[in-house]
C-alpha cells in the first residue's frame, strides 16, 4: 500500500511540473487548482489517512505556484493561499492538514454502507472502528489537536453514528479552515508587532489593514476572476505580469524590491505594497477601469432589454449631473453610479476599519458617505421623487461590492437570463466574473504603470522565462504592457 501511494504521489508531482511549464500562467493556475495537487490525491487521503505523510504534495503545489506566478511564498502567505477562496485564500488546500479528516469521514461513510454489503453475522465485526489502526492513527493525528471543536464533532459522530449524511469531510474541513483563518489573522497581526518596524498608531492601522484585505478578498463575488470562466470571453484571462501582481496584492506580499517614484503622478512614492499606486488618480487608468465596469453593466442591462442610457442627462431640473447608467424598470427610473474605492488608503483609516469588520465594509462606507447624497437633493426636486431610485454601485479594489450594488446587479443578471434562455445562476456567474476581472486587471495595470511592480522580475517562466512587451486587450483600446512570455 505504501509503495502504491508513493508512486501516486510522484505521479501527482509530475503532473504539477507539466502544468507549471504551460505558457499561459492564468490557465496554469486554474489547472493547478482543479486538476492537480489536493484534488488529484483526495481519494488516497480518504483511503490511508494520516498513515502516509502527504506533505510532499503540499511542497510540490507550493513549488508549482512559485513557478507559475514567480512568487516565493513565505509561511504566512502559503497558509493564506491554502485557505478556501471564500475565506480570502487561493483554494490550494493542504493535503497534510486534510488527510486525517478525509480518512475519518470516509470510514464513517463506508460504515453507513456496510449493512447493505455484508451479512448480519459479519456486520458486528466489520463495524469495530476502535480496532482499525489506520482509523485510530487519523484520530490521533497531531495536526487535529489544535481544533477541539472538530474533535468534539468527530466524537459526537462516533457515538451517534451520524455522518452528516455523507458530508462529514465537507463539514469538518470547513470548521478547520475557519479556525485556521482566525489563527492566521492573529499570528499575522502579532508578527507585525514583533517585527518592530511599526509602532503605536501606525502598527494598529497596519493590523487593521491586514484584516481588511482578507475580509474584502473573502467577500461574495470578489474572487470570481481568480479561476476564470469556461463560458466567458477567452480574453478574460490575466497576462502573467497582471496575474503576478494580483496574487501578490491578494496575499499581502510586496510587489517590488524597493520604492520608486510613481510614473503616473511623478511626485508620489510607489511603495512596495502598492498603496500609493492604488490611491493615485493620475494617468487616467482609474477612469479606464471605471468605464470598463460601466460598460459591462450597461451591456448586461441592454441584453435584459432595459434600454440603458449611458452618461446622458435624465433629470428635469439639471443637465449637469449625468449618471453612469440609467434605465426604467417597472415604472421606476433607476440611476446607477459606478465607483471604485481603495479600502487601505492611509488618508481615510475609517474605510479600513469598516472593511475589517465585514466584507464590503469599505464599499458600503464610501457609498453612504459620498454617493448616496450625490443625487438625493436632485431626486427630491423632481416632480415625482418616488418614481426615482439612485443606486451607488461601489466596489473596492479587492472586488468587494456594497450590499445595495449586489442586489441591483443580480436583478440586471436575472433580466438578461430571461432574454437569453439560461438560468439566473449562470447569468450571475458570468456577470460577476466579468466585473471581477475588470477590477483585478484594472488594479494590476495601475500598479504596473505606476512603476511599483516589476513585471520582468516576477514573470511566469513556463515558456523559458524571457520577457518582451506585448499588445494586450483593454476594452475600447489596446496598450503595451510588459510581462508576456516570448514564444520559443
Amino acid at each position: 500500500m505504501r509503495a502504491f501511494v508513493e508512486e501516486a504521489a510522484k505521479s501527482a508531482e509530475r503532473k504539477m511540473r507539466m502544468i507549471a511549464s504551460l505558457p499561459d500562467a492564468h490557465v496554469a493556475l486554474t489547472l493547478l487548482k482543479f486538476c492537480a495537487g489536493f484534488v488529484s490525491v483526495v481519494h488516497l487521503m480518504r483511503a490511508v489517512g494520516a498513515v502516509f505523510d502527504f506533505a510532499c504534495i503540499d511542497q510540490a503545489t507550493q513549488s508549482c505556484l512559485a513557478t507559475i506566478t514567480g512568487i516565493e511564498t513565505d509561511a504566512s502567505a502559503w497558509a493564506l493561499a491554502s485557505l478556501p477562496v471564500r475565506l480570502g485564500g487561493l483554494g490550494l488546500h493542504s493535503c497534510a492538514d486534510t488527510a486525517a479528516i478525509a480518512h475519518i469521514a470516509a470510514t464513517f461513510d463506508g460504515e453507513a454502507c456496510l449493512p447493505s454489503l455484508v451479512t448480519p453475522y459479519v456486520l458486528p465485526h466489520a463495524m469495530l472502528l476502535d480496532e482499525d489502526d489506520t482509523f485510530l492513527a487519523s484520530l490521533e493525528d497531531p495536526r487535529l489537536a489544535p481544533f477541539e471543536s472538530v474533535l468534539e464533532k468527530i466524537q459526537n459522530v462516533l457515538q451517534a453514528r451520524d455522518n452528516y449524511g455523507g458530508r462529514g469531510q465537507k463539514v469538518w474541513s470547513a470548521t478547520v479552515h475557519d479556525e485556521r483563518r482566525k489563527a492566521l489573522l492573529i499570528s499575522m497581526t502579532e508578527e507585525l508587532g514583533r517585527s518592530g518596524r511599526l509602532q503605536g498608531s501606525a502598527l494598529a492601522l497596519k493590523q487593521v489593514q491586514v484584516r481588511a484585505r482578507i475580509q474584502s478578498c473573502s467577500a461574495q463575488h470578489a474572487s470570481a476572476w481568480l479561476y476564470g470562466n469556461a463560458e466567458a470571453d477567452p480574453r478574460l484571462w490575466l497576462s502573467p505580469a497582471e496575474l503576478a501582481v494580483a496574487i501578490r496584492l491578494r496575499l499581502g506580499l510586496p510587489i517590488a524590491p524597493m520604492p520608486s517614484i510613481c510614473r503616473l503622478c511623478g511626485t508620489g512614492s510607489a511603495d512596495v505594497d502598492g498603496v500609493h499606486a492604488r490611491s493615485c488618480f493620475s494617468g487616467g487608468r482609474r477612469t479606464r477601469m471605471h468605464n470598463a465596469l460601466r460598460d459591462v453593466i450597461a451591456d448586461f442591462a441592454r441584453r435584459g432589454l432595459l434600454a440603458p442610457a449611458v452618461e446622458r442627462p435624465v433629470f428635469s431640473n439639471t443637465e449637469r449631473k449625468r449618471p453612469d447608467i440609467s434605465y426604467v424598470r417597472d415604472g421606476t427610473t433607476v440611476v446607477l453610479d459606478v465607483a471604485v474605492t481603495f479600502p487601505l488608503q492611509p488618508s481615510n483609516p475609517q474605510y479600513a476599519k469598516r472593511a475589517a469588520e465585514k466584507p464590503g465594509g469599505a464599499a458600503t462606507a464610501y457609498a453612504t458617505a459620498v454617493k448616496e447624497g450625490k443625487y438625493r437633493g436632485i431626486i427630491d426636486n423632481e416632480p415625482n421623487p418616488r418614481e426615482w431610485l439612485a443606486v451607488p454601485l461601489v466596489v473596492d479594489t479587492f472586488g468587494a461590492w456594497c450590499p445595495g450594488a449586489l442586489t441591483e446587479l443580480r436583478q440586471i443578471a436575472r433580466k438578461s437570463a430571461l432574454r437569453e434562455d439560461r438560468t439566473a445562476s449562470a447569468a450571475c456567474q458570468d456577470f460577476f466574473h466579468q466585473l471581477s476581472f475588470q477590477v483585478a486587471q484594472g488594479v494590476a495595470r495601475i500598479v504596473i504603470a505606476s512603476g511599483g511592480a516589476r513585471p520582468d522580475e516576477a514573470v511566469h517562466p513556463g515558456a523559458g522565462g524571457s520577457v518582451t512587451a506585448s499588445r494586450v486587450f483593454l476594452p475600447g483600446r489596446t496598450c503595451s504592457l510588459a510581462g508576456q512570455p516570448r514564444s520559443q
